[in-house]
Formats: C-alpha cells, sequence, structure tokens
C-alpha cells in the first residue's frame, strides 16, 4: 500500500511539473532539452552509471511514452559535437 502511495505522489508531482511545462516558450523547453542531452553525452563519455529506476519513474516513463515519439529523442550528442559548439560559442 505504501509502494502505491509513493507511486502516486510521484505521478502527482509529474503532473504539476508536466502543467508549467505548458506554460513555458517553446525556444526554453528546447534550450533545455539540448542542455540534458548534452550532459547525458558527457555521462556517457565519461562511464557514470545511472541510478536504477524506482517504480513510479516506470510508471512515468511508460505514461509519457504513449504521448510522444520518444524513439525520435534518443538522440545523443557525440563528445565532438559538444567541444565544437563549445568553441563557436
Amino acid at each position: 500500500m505504501v509502494a502505491l502511495l509513493k507511486i502516486a505522489v510521484h505521478l502527482l508531482a509529474d503532473i504539476l511539473r508536466f502543467v508549467v511545462l505548458l506554460f513555458r516558450t517553446t525556444q526554453t523547453t528546447q534550450t533545455e532539452n539540448l542542455f540534458l542531452r548534452c550532459q547525458l553525452a558527457l555521462f556517457i563519455e565519461r562511464g557514470v552509471q545511472p541510478r536504477r529506476m524506482d517504480a513510479a519513474t516506470r510508471v512515468s516513463l511508460a505514461i509519457l511514452a504513449r504521448m510522444f515519439n520518444w524513439w525520435n529523442a534518443l538522440v545523443v550528442v557525440q563528445p565532438a559535437t559538444m567541444i565544437r559548439w563549445h568553441r563557436a560559442g
């Protein structure tokens, strides 16, 4: 019962975050996505192990996966690309 309550609380928090995202500009959201993809690329380059997902995260990802074409979000930026962007910036 406690696990279900924990999942429900996490899902409510995710819904609140989603509502907040609805009021952000597209440019802000795209910028955040790019930053997070770059950060992910650096983690992959360094070989950092991700934390294990809990049940609430699995449920949230399953719900989100039905809301958009998630396979388009799996593009990872190469470290050389990140360095080139940094130098150009």
